[in-house]
Parts: C-alpha cells; sequence; structure tokens
C-alpha cells in the first residue's frame, strides 16, 4: 500500500549527504559514503540533476550540489525526481475500474484519499534539513503536524 522503492529511498539518502556536507561532492565520495555502487549514484544523480534537485559541476573539480538549500527541498520533491508519482497507492484509485462493483458508493474509497492526502501532506511539508535533525525532533514534529495516539 504505501510503498517506497529501493532508488527513492536512495535517492533521499544522498540528497541527504548532500545536505550534511552542505559542499560539493564527488559521485565517488556519494557512492562510498552510502556504500551504492557507482552506477547506481549516477543514475540517481542524473534523475536529481534533470528534474532540478541538484546541479552538476563540471571540469577536473567537479562534482554535484544541492540546487536549493536543504530547507527548501521537500521529500516529496525528491521522491518524483526519481519517478514517483505516488507513494501511496490503492487497489481503488481509479473511478472506472471495471473490475470494481463498487464504484458508485464505497465507503472505503475516501478512507484511502485522505491517507494519500495525509502523506502527501507529510512529504511535501518535510525537507531535507527536518531529516538531518535527531529522530526525537523529527517525531515531535510529525506528531505536532498529523497527532496520533502515544503508544
Amino acid at each position: 500500500m504505501f510503498r517506497v522503492t529501493r532508488a527513492e529511498e536512495q535517492a533521499v539518502r544522498l540528497t541527504m549527504r548532500m545536505a550534511l556536507l552542505d559542499r560539493q561532492v564527488t559521485l565517488g565520495e556519494l557512492a562510498a559514503a552510502e556504500e551504492l555502487p557507482e552506477p547506481t549514484v549516477a543514475k540517481l544523480l542524473g534523475m536529481l540533476r534533470r528534474d532540478g534537485v541538484v546541479t552538476a559541476v563540471r571540469g577536473r573539480n567537479g562534482g554535484y550540489v544541492l540546487a536549493d538549500r536543504p530547507e527548501t527541498i521537500a521529500v516529496a520533491r525528491v521522491l518524483r525526481a526519481v519517478g514517483a508519482e505516488t507513494v501511496f497507492a490503492y487497489p481503488c484509485r481509479d473511478d472506472d475500474r471495471p473490475d470494481c462493483t463498487r464504484t458508485t458508493d464505497c465507503g472505503l474509497r475516501p478512507v484511502w484519499r485522505h491517507l494519500e492526502r495525509r502523506v502527501v501532506e507529510v512529504l511535501q511539508r518535510t525537507t531535507l534539513a527536518d531529516l538531518l535533525r535527531p529522530e526525537k525532533a523529527a517525531r515531535d514534529d510529525l506528531q505536532e503536524l498529523w497527532p496520533l495516539p502515544r503508544a
């Protein structure tokens, strides 16, 4: 239902690393830091560059930098850059599904749509800078944004 692909997770990790280092980095440096094969990192950086998340610096001293400040880059933007149109999939997304007998009056569809909007909201409001903070601070912010009962 809620799924993040390996490539999407890796893209978020690469951009987090770039935000943490706060300087120009080489493809090899990113690959080593995140323990990923260089071809994988090259492919992901290409996608991120095409979508304007990172900028490539050419030349002998080239590398990659974030195109904007980490405080302005939403996780949703990084996910979209590597092909995630939606990370929340549910069976009745399409109102015209011929195999669904409840296309006209379904009490479950609003539940799925509400959850999808909430997931998208969290991903749009969470920035790379947010991901660099301690886990407790991130958890507290999410609790404020989207309150859940304390366990």
